[in-house]
């Protein structure tokens, strides 16, 4: 890999220095390589503070084996190789707001809210590292939904129905779903394409790859990793 060009970008950065977009860029075709090495100030340094409080963050959370900056990093490996800088961009962000939003809760971490939270701040540094704004608006899009279908369930585990937030992966309850998402977005000056959607699958996909092969609480297993790649895959190949 080149040499780093360091630049100086923007208000938000002014003072610092900063990874060279491209460079960036580049680095996300090898992510553990480049970054798994750094320590918290060599982060701080080319991507700034809020970037850095990944590095060695505990996320206490039983669904995840890895530190965040570990986690972000393995899902952009488990990227399928085709896959465009800009979904290897939001895989990187993808959980940057988890600091933010940590809460304790029965003896570990929730999160709940940091896809906004990681949307805004990657959308900070996107713009310090001179990423065009419909660049930014696609990146932020995946890194908002990602957890979109974290509580969908295949038809035959759906047994709560009174519990809201349980939606049965079904090829009407996904065209509902982007239906919604779709209009609230109108006037936003974005298309939402099926496309997207097909790709923000594959960031889920990911994510789910990175996290632990089993989920255990209150020493019982609560969930696998094969069964959440499982519901996505269905839900993939109903998109």
């Amino acid at each position: 890999m080149k040499a780093l060009r360091l630049c100086m970008e923007t208000d938000f950065y002014r003072g610092m220095q900063m990874i060279d977009r491209t460079d960036f860029m580049m680095s996300l075709s090898q992510p553990i390589i480049f970054w798994g090495g750094k320590n918290r100030n060599e982060v701080q340094e080319l991507l700034g503070d809020k970037a850095a409080r990944m590095v060695g963050y505990d996320q206490r959370n039983p669904h995840h084996c890895y530190d965040l900056f570990m986690h972000s990093l393995h899902t952009v490996e488990f990227l399928p190789p085709e896959s465009t800088v800009l979904l290897r961009t939001a895989a990187f962000f993808h959980d940057a707001g988890k600091p933010c939003t940590a809460i304790e809760k029965q003896g570990r971490l929730v999160f709940y809210g940091h896809a906004k939270k990681s949307a805004e701040i990657a959308a900070d540094i996107l713009r310090a590292l001179g990423y065009p704004d419909e660049e930014i608006a696609e990146i932020c899009f995946y890194i908002k939904h990602h957890d979109d279908f974290i509580s969908w369930v295949l038809p035959e585990e759906k047994s709560a129905p009174e519990n809201k937030y349980q939606v049965e992966i079904s090829k009407n309850n996904i065209e509902k779903h982007i239906r919604k998402v779709n209009k609230k977005m109108e006037g936003s000056g974005m298309d939402i394409t099926r496309d997207y959607w097909k790709q923000l699958i594959q960031l889920c996909l990911a994510d789910a790859s990175a996290q632990a092969d089993v989920v255990i609480q209150n020493g019982r297993i609560i969930d696998t990793k094969e069964h959440k790649i499982k519901k996505l895959s269905e839900l993939r190949d109903l998109i």
